[in-house]
């Protein structure tokens, strides 16, 4: 079997209702704007951390997050959010000092610097934001870690986003750089017959294969910005990133997934994940974009997968929940027109509101963070109302 059962949930015959989730989307909105206290934020939720009185600052789960994400939403004309300026010039020392315990370097994009610069530039752009910006992407190219969370392809991806805001020249270099320093960090491996990172996370290393840990968000960031690249590079790598995904991936009665590292488990965990981070959904939404047809067969699999599975009993977020498993359908929806990916990704909605509600419920509050909390979840909602799929911190910064 290709999923634990003990991590998911059988998934109810609640009706896709938008008017329904057009009110969550805007009662997340108007309790997230209304929570929010200048000079700290927002309170932790005991989901993100144990202690009460630590406040979280990162894009991936912290203050930084939810005034993007709300930022965003206003400017998808969900409401208006109160002016966030006057936070920013403390963000970047109190994730800092929040992070200091990581065996990372800070610069990454959903958890360093890199995040929190590039949010100060979008709702306050000055020539000095940009240009702290740009030493952030050019010190994190070479960093181990070699993942989306905290490494280069994370980094890649604010190069790509600048470049296409900008059209300055500067930031494409960037992007091209950090492809070349990917190239260099790969290494055959003989068993499989395809090449694969090593990355150096938390102060292990381990063979990652997932969407913020491993290849797939790797290669993520490579098929995102594919046309600042040469047709000569991209094709390189268009060959081996189709190699690696058929090489690590496994395949039951047409269903696909992918183990969340090869060789020894990262800190000793083992088992098939299924969800954005480690597994099959994640790898969707990597490689969806990937053009030609050489991964479509895997793609299909791998959505038959997680529908197979059902929801994540972790909640509704996009990280390791059901809004993110969502995701994955939404993908395949463009990817193949196929109206029944959408009916999938919509009736994740749903269930996922009925998460979010029971959790209000039993803590007495919203959860507040972009990649683990509500504020995804009123992303993903977003998208299931439009049939679009553009996942937030990736697909639209």
């Amino acid at each position: 079997m290709l999923f634990d059962p003990e991590r998911h949930e059988a998934l109810s015959d609640q009706p896709w209702d938008p008017a329904l989730a057009r009110s969550v989307i805007e009662r997340i909105f108007a309790d997230a704007c209304n929570r929010y206290r200048s000079g700290s934020g927002w309170p932790v939720h005991p989901l993100d951390s144990p202690d009460a009185g630590k406040v979280l600052y990162m894009l991936y789960a912290g203050v930084a997050g939810v005034i993007w994400g709300l930022d965003q939403l206003q400017r998808m004309g969900v409401g208006r959010a109160p002016d966030f300026t006057p936070a920013l010039a403390s963000l970047l020392e109190n994730n800092r000092r929040a992070i200091a315990s990581f065996a990372c370097e800070n610069y990454g994009l959903l958890c360093g610097d890199a995040g929190i610069l590039y949010l100060t530039w979008k709702l306050s752009p000055s020539k000095r934001a940009a240009s702290l910006l740009a030493q952030a992407i050019d010190a994190n190219q070479d960093n181990p870690v070699l993942e989306l969370m905290w490494g280069a392809p994370g980094t890649m991806l604010l190069a790509l986003t600048m470049q296409e805001l900008t059209n300055e020249s500067s930031w494409q270099e960037r992007f091209v750089q950090g492809a070349q320093c990917l190239r260099q960090a790969l290494r055959r491996d003989e068993r499989l017959g395809c090449e694969l990172w090593s990355q150096l996370l938390y102060g292990e290393r381990s063979q990652l294969i997932g969407a913020v840990h491993g290849f797939a968000g790797n290669a993520y960031a490579l098929i995102r910005g594919r046309h600042l690249l040469s047709q000569s590079d991209w094709s390189w790598w268009e060959q081996r990133v189709a190699q690696a995904m058929q090489a690590t991936s496994s395949t039951v009665e047409g269903m696909s997934n992918w183990p969340q590292s090869i060789g020894a488990p990262r800190d000793g965990r083992a088992g098939w994940l299924v969800q954005h981070c480690h597994g099959a959904p994640g790898i969707v939404v990597s490689l969806a974009d990937m053009p030609g047809t050489d991964c479509d067969v895997l793609l299909r699999q791998a959505g038959e997968l997680t529908w197979h599975a059902g929801p994540l009993r972790k909640g509704s977020n996009l990280c390791h929940g059901t809004a993110g498993n969502g995701y994955a359908f939404l993908k395949l929806y463009l990817r193949t027109g196929e109206p029944v990916w959408l009916e999938r990704a919509r009736a994740f909605a749903m269930y996922a509101i009925g998460q979010c509600e029971a959790d209000h419920r039993r803590y007495g509050r919203y959860r507040y963070s972009l990649w683990t909390g509500d504020v995804g979840l009123a992303f993903f909602l977003c998208s299931c109302l439009q049939g679009t799929a553009q996942f937030p911190t990736l697909d639209v910064f």
